[in-house]
């Protein structure tokens, strides 16, 4: 079984797929983008007490750090 971790705990450059969304508006407002469970992306950047921001395909997604808490992801 692999380890799933919040995405606010990966490391820029890491690459991930998202596994789990806790938060149910969270999940609304992601699949707008194109992003949902299932989906691969990169940390594309995390910024100090800041967003998390995604990279999937070509569009990069800044995330708030505690919606980063409900989004489980398993690393690459």
């Amino acid at each position: 079984m692999n380890i799933l971790v919040p995405l606010s705990k990966v490391k820029k450059g890491a690459s991930f797929i998202i596994r789990r969304i806790d938060d149910a508006s969270a999940r609304t407002q992601l699949l707008r983008f194109g992003v949902g469970e299932g989906s691969t992306a990169v940390c594309h950047e995390r910024l100090p007490l800041g967003p998390v921001v995604v990279k999937h395909r070509r569009q990069e997604v800044a995330l708030g750090r505690d919606l980063a808490e409900h989004i489980w992801v398993e690393q690459l």
